[in-house]
């Protein structure tokens, strides 16, 4: 097997740029305002704590999600833990966050427009979220596929192999995994059925529009094929890793008039416009006073793609009208169910929100991730 995840870019080093330093700055500094406020709310709550049992599923040991053994990727810019587990502990913060006794507080950041506000689900009825690991994309895991032109791709450059692993697929059109791909190029002279949305995890390679307009990428670029594009492909690298999000729907009118193009925006172009972003305060918040920056790099018809980057808080989610995935690249957050059921989250893995999810985060350390809707 190929050997994966060998060389970091100098721009995905483990100290965060100067650029998200700023970023990160500007979204904590909404959520200090409540600082002071919120020692005077744990102080109070440690003089009236609610009462706790652990949720059926749950056990002081941990449950392991995944044996596979650790790699690197350069797209997280350092080595991913695979040993990702939800103990009784992570539990009862999960469920307390949710289950704090009323706290009634003096400052105005807790008028009725940011109170705490609880969601009432049919706990049945309520798609769970999914989520893998890095290493459930782990390059020993994947299937191989075959040469691409054994598969009838348009081959003129060496003989690229393919290898796959899928994760989650939905009824209505979305479906997420992951490819990896030898060194090689080929022609894609028909149109995409789908619109196709990815993530470099590692390797170089380009697109190429019909008119000849290339587009290159390379770990940590986000890369997005509308439906309707052609043109040619080419993995300059030994090898190319990635996760995708294909999104099957209807034409969308006027998208495919004149030539279709690609778009690639790698992650250090979010951390450079990150800082101009206005910070927004995640309404009726659990616990502290969460912000976040955004920015849309894709929305065409039913499909959107971004950037986001949220600060530490806990907050409830209604019942989600798209189906969204996304892939961690920093930070430490969990997910809890409406059943209870819940996991810990952390940079390189993949999350899929399902249509109808509602549910419970509790963001420990800044989160920064990629995210794609589909309706």
């Amino acid at each position: 097997m190929l050997s994966l995840f060998v060389a970091t870019p100098a721009w995905l080093i483990n100290a965060p740029p100067v650029s998200q330093q700023r970023a990160l700055g500007r979204v904590n500094s909404v959520s200090a305002v409540m600082s002071a406020e919120d020692a005077a709310k744990q102080a109070w709550l440690a003089n009236n704590p609610p009462a706790w049992s652990a949720p059926a599923g749950f056990s002081s040991s941990g449950v392991a999600s995944t044996e596979t053994p650790s790699y690197v990727a350069p797209v997280l810019g350092k080595a991913a833990s695979l040993a990702h587990y939800t103990t009784e502990e992570y539990a009862k913060q999960a469920w307390l966050a949710r289950s704090k006794p009323l706290w009634r507080s003096p400052s105005a950041l807790n008028s009725d427009e940011f109170s705490p506000q609880h969601i009432n689900v049919d706990e049945a009825a309520c798609p769970p979220f999914v989520h893998a690991p890095l290493g459930y994309f782990a390059p020993e895991l994947l299937t191989p596929k075959g040469t691409r032109r054994a598969g009838g791709s348009l081959v003129d450059v060496g003989e690229p192999e393919d290898f796959s692993r899928p994760l989650w697929k939905s009824g209505d059109g979305a479906s997420v995994g992951s490819w990896a791909c030898t060194q090689g190029g080929w022609d894609s002279p028909k149109l995409r059925p789908t619109t196709e949305v990815f993530l470099v995890l590692d390797g170089e390679g380009s697109v190429t529009d019909t008119d000849g307009v290339m587009h290159p990428f390379g770990a940590g670029g986000v890369v997005v094929l509308p439906k309707h594009w052609s043109g040619r492909w080419d993995i300059t690298a030994a090898l190319i890793h990635k996760v995708w999000v294909v999104h099957d729907h209807p034409d969308v009118p006027g998208a495919a008039d004149g030539i279709v193009r690609a778009v690639v925006a790698p992650l250090q172009w979010f951390r450079d416009v990150a800082p101009e972003q206005s910070p927004r305060v995640v309404e009726h918040a659990l616990h502290a006073a969460p912000a976040h920056v955004a920015h849309t790099i894709y929305h065409v018809g039913p499909t959107r793609v971004g950037f986001l980057l949220c600060a530490p808080g806990s907050f409830e989610v209604a019942p989600r009208q798209t189906a969204e995935t996304f892939f961690i690249v920093d930070g430490v957050f969990f997910l809890t169910n409406p059943d209870g059921s819940s996991r810990r989250c952390v940079g390189g893995d993949t999350v899929v929100l399902p249509k109808g999810w509602t549910g419970h985060w509790d963001i420990v350390e800044p989160v920064w991730k990629v995210w794609v809707e589909a309706e």
